[in-house]
């Protein structure tokens, strides 16, 4: 039988390996992972939002319909974010250079990919993009259940993007083959390529928008 784990690590260079001080078992990596203030903030979203909807009840087909519509939207979400975003170059505008924070932050997660504090969405982000959301669910949905439903479903996977990431991080996976491939992408993403695979939690938009390049390939090629 095919040793898959000896194929996986052969597919990443040596410094592609995490090292002796991350994760190693599913204990350690929960509690890691949960001592984080991102996982905090999304898992208390999530709990709140749909405990809230819970309560409200009177559940229809629009409600499967948005927690689809969003799961379908998500992977170009994350993709674009990534791509426009995470990796937005700082520009120079006569004597001064402009930067984003979530950039300049995502560039020493670059510099430095086994730190597990430059891993997860900075808290700084919280306090703009919540407020937002909110108030983009209610404009949009047509009653509050439906507001409910979609940000729920938002939190649930953010949350999700927050552990894949996390994964590719520390030396533990789950035995899943879902997992499994978001971690040996996301790291072709950082030690192959940084301008392929810039799906974190699904592969879908790579594979759409053409960045999903087998290793070793560079831009253009």
């Amino acid at each position: 039988m095919r040793d898959t784990r000896a194929t996986n690590r052969a597919q990443v260079p040596p410094e592609a390996q995490p090292g002796g001080h991350l994760p190693r078992t599913a204990g350690k990596a929960l509690r890691v992972f949960f001592r984080h203030a991102s996982p905090q903030v999304l898992l208390l979203a999530l709990v709140w939002d749909a405990g809230w909807r819970v309560a409200m009840g009177g559940w229809r087909w629009l409600d499967a319909g948005v927690f689809l519509g969003l799961i379908a939207y998500w992977p170009f979400h994350e993709w674009l974010i990534h791509a426009f975003t995470l990796h937005h170059p700082p520009r120079r505008f006569g004597a001064r250079t402009f930067d984003y924070r979530v950039a300049a932050r995502h560039r020493a997660h670059h510099a430095d990919p086994w730190n597990l504090e430059e891993v997860f969405v900075p808290l700084h982000v919280y306090p703009w993009i919540m407020p937002l959301l909110v108030l983009g669910a209610f404009v949009l949905a047509p009653d509050a259940r439906i507001a409910m439903t979609g940000l729920s479903t938002y939190a649930l996977l953010s949350l999700n993007y927050e552990w894949s990431h996390y994964l590719a991080h520390i030396a533990w996976s789950p035995p899943l083959a879902y997992y499994r491939r978001r971690v040996r992408e996301h790291r072709w993403h950082h030690f192959r390529d940084e301008h392929s695979f810039w799906g974190v939690s699904s592969g879908l938009a790579d594979r759409c928008f053409g960045t999903a390049r087998p290793p070793g390939l560079r831009p253009g090629t």
